[in-house]
């Protein structure tokens, strides 16, 4: 029996906003057992964020074009 939540799973590469954050990472990790995931900031500075849980991830607006 499953007891998990619901939440789907991120990609690599897929774009994120965090809760509470008004900056865009990409997810460049995922951990399923821990649900969380690794995001690099997209500001160019490549800084890496580890173990965000997943629950707290919201998927970036799409730039017009994309």
């Amino acid at each position: 029996m499953a007891t998990g939540t619901n939440v789907a799973a991120p990609k690599i590469g897929e774009h994120v906003k965090v809760d509470q954050q008004d900056a865009v990472f990409e997810v460049s990790g995922i951990n399923s057992l821990m649900q969380t995931a690794n995001l690099k900031s997209t500001d160019g500075k490549g800084h890496i964020t580890p173990n965000v849980p997943w629950t707290s991830l919201k998927p970036a607006a799409k730039r017009a074009g994309q």
